[in-house]
């Protein structure tokens, strides 16, 4: 039983730096890609995705609050049925763990380690990642609630530097320059990225004033969605659409604008201090739900055991799911927004099963 949980601040802090990790850092060149000046318009429509998805899941997890739906689903769906759609959301966090552990593999070796190995660097990090999970979610939430005012400091001194630099004269191109098929290819990648919310059913458990939940949520992807309109807006006007979208990096690029006195050339290694512990706490996330999930269908008690061994496969499959970055990227924008859609509507078929057996059986009850 578990004696502690986590609050509803906890939840706003946690979902902001969620959201705000890796979109920023891995996300923003292949939408500013897709949908150039429209960008602003789709992080919009990413954010009402989100919305919808929240409510899907949060709907579910109220009908049977205190308990998990790994444990309670085969009362929905046929076991076999269960089985196989709990596998493809443990599947779906096990190589979501794995991918963006290759992602940051990729980031410190081209920027900073260029000789050194990635199986070097996703040891240290795997580790990091197995003994957070070991720590279990409560504490990876209280760990986002400390870095979450380290972060929005950091984010607030680098739109004020940064704005200085801003060419103001492209903010017309905001309200001309439209494109309907860029918009509809930006929302139908960003959208899958949004819905990572409904993992959150994977935890309803632990959540304190349940009540307020859908309230905590909502307020989490309008200041996310905030957040993120203003670093691509910043992007788009510092850069402008053609250039982002051939940098690499181009939060690093944008944070070595920053130049606040001699003695102090940039702010880069402090604020992609920062940044990497965002991106190490959203992995930690994912993992810790693939464990969780595993240890659920097969009846564990205790699912830390699993921790190191699982963290050594993930390790072992960031280093090989693709030859380059170059792959990785092309996998992350044709294959990966369509098979993350289908596994985030998951929790869809639950909820649509879980209200017509209850209807049949109103009925059967009630026949007149």
């Amino acid at each position: 039983m578990k004696t502690e949980g986590i609050s509803q601040h906890q939840i706003i802090h946690f979902l902001m730096l969620f959201f705000f990790s890796t979109f920023v850092g891995f996300s923003s060149v292949q939408l500013v890609k897709m949908s150039q000046y429209d960008s602003l318009i789709v992080i919009f429509i990413g954010g009402l995705s989100a919305v919808a998805q929240a409510l899907i899941g949060i709907k579910l997890a109220n009908r049977r609050p205190d308990q998990f739906i790994v444990t309670y689903g085969k009362e929905i769906f046929p076991y076999w049925v269960h089985l196989f759609l709990m596998g493809a959301m443990f599947f779906f966090c096990f190589h979501g763990s794995a991918f963006m552990l290759r992602e940051y593999e990729d980031f410190i070796i081209q920027v900073y380690l260029p000789e050194t190995p990635n199986w070097a660097i996703g040891i240290l990090f795997g580790g990091t990642i197995a003994i957070m999970a070991r720590l279990g979610i409560v504490t990876l939430f209280r760990s986002a609630q400390g870095l979450f005012f380290i972060t929005i400091i950091a984010i607030l001194l680098n739109t004020v530097f940064v704005g200085r630099e801003l060419r103001w004269e492209r903010s017309i191109a905001f309200i001309t320059n439209h494109d309907f098929q860029g918009i509809l290819q930006g929302s139908y990648f960003i959208s899958p990225f949004f819905c990572e919310i409904v993992l959150l059913i994977f935890i309803y458990p632990y959540i304190m004033d349940k009540e307020k939940t859908r309230r905590s949520v909502f307020w989490a992807i309008f200041f996310s969605i905030s957040l993120i309109i203003i670093y691509i807006g910043s992007l788009l006007l510092l850069f402008g659409p053609n250039l982002t979208s051939h940098l690499t990096f181009p939060i690093l690029e944008m944070v070595r604008f920053i130049k606040i006195a001699e003695f102090i050339e940039n702010l880069d290694p402090l604020l992609i201090a920062v940044w990497s512990t965002m991106v190490y706490i959203k992995i930690s996330f994912f993992f810790y739900l693939a464990v969780q999930i595993l240890a659920q269908l097969f009846k564990l008690k205790d699912y830390r055991p699993l921790t190191f061994s699982l963290a050594a496969v993930v390790v072992s499959m960031s280093v090989t799911m693709a030859e380059n970055f170059a792959s990785l990227s092309d996998v992350y924008e044709h294959s990966w927004p369509t098979f993350a859609l289908c596994v985030e509507s998951i929790p869809l078929l639950y909820l649509l099963m879980d209200t017509i057996k209850k209807y049949v059986k109103k009925k059967s009850i009630n026949p007149n």
